[in-house]
């Protein structure tokens, strides 16, 4: 591995196993290609990089300041001014110090335990390293060993809440019931919905798809508004009579993506996953579409 400059780094800092669930312990060799010298001082870091979204407004001393917020209240974005912007942060869990003879730093090694709530790795969100730093009176050496943590669907606590209806009138009351609510990324979710009309109303086509939402939470930045993603859609079934008092349950089974980022809450960001069921009602003059979501947990290690 080179720097940005195309230089290899001194040291190489090699993290085994690559992967580790909560509670297991990590291990770190820390190799020096060569001893570096003029080191004062040299440290261990266990943690994470968090990736997140924020809301950026524009320099505080520009003459649009005063009216930075309205813009972003009104979605006005301006060149220069205003915008999302992707960011990521260092999060320390643990420090240690390593062992530094007359100021030269020849190699050492530690040990890390994983911890219970320690967030799941993925692209979107999380990426544990063992930082090593070297504090020298030249340029400090700044080198990370990167592993996964994999969280077990035997770790994981169900979510809180049910179904909650996001859009419609409630015509026709849908359930969601599923075969577990805590779900292995590139398996199945399985499940029903249930569909009960109130009233007489035109036949209906139901489907469902999952929905992924990051949040951004930073500690010292605005941050953005967050948005959803929603998966392909599934027809679940169609057309659908709705009679009064006349319920029907449809099961269903849903591909969840094998790279999908798990269920996780970080400093700065976090990760919910869904799974969401819609009736869109035949013809133009029929009531609006209902949809219902109810929460899952989505883990990366069976």
């Amino acid at each position: 591995m080179k720097d940005m400059f195309g230089r290899r780094p001194p040291l190489l800092v090699d993290v085994s196993p690559p992967a580790a669930a909560p509670g297991e312990f990590v291990d770190a060799q820390i190799v020096a290609r060569r001893p570096v010298d003029r080191v004062s001082a040299a440290h261990v870091e266990w943690g994470y990089t968090n990736f997140y979204r924020y809301h950026w407004a524009g320099r505080t001393d520009s003459a649009m300041a005063p009216t930075n917020d309205s813009l972003w209240l009104v979605d006005q974005v301006y060149a220069g001014n205003t915008g999302d912007r992707d960011a990521d942060e260092w999060v320390k869990v643990v420090e240690e110090q390593l062992p530094v003879v007359d100021g030269v730093f020849a190699g050492g090694s530690a040990r890390f335990r994983v911890p219970s709530w320690a967030p799941a790795s993925s692209p979107e969100l999380v990426r544990w390293s063992c930082r090593v730093i070297l504090e020298r009176a030249g340029r400090d050496v700044d080198v990370h060993g990167d592993f996964s943590v994999r969280v077990r669907r035997t770790e994981s606590a169900p979510p809180d809440g049910g179904v909650e209806r996001i859009a419609g009138d409630a015509q026709t009351v849908l359930e969601i019931d599923l075969a577990t609510t805590v779900c292995v990324a590139g398996e199945p979710i399985r499940g029903q919905v249930r569909v009960m009309p109130t009233v007489n109303l035109p036949d209906g086509d139901v489907a469902v798809c999952w929905q992924r939402c990051r949040d951004s939470h930073p500690l010292t930045r605005r941050p953005s508004r967050g948005g959803s993603v929603d998966g392909p859609i599934l027809t679940v079934a169609k057309p659908v009579p709705l009679r009064a008092g006349v319920g029907v349950a449809l099961p269903f089974e849903l591909p969840l993506p094998v790279d999908a980022a798990p269920t996780a809450r970080a400093v700065h960001s976090s990760m919910r996953w869904f799974v969401q069921a819609r009736m869109f009602y035949a013809g133009f003059t029929g009531p609006l579409t209902e949809r219902v979501v109810h929460p899952i947990v989505v883990v990366n290690d069976p």
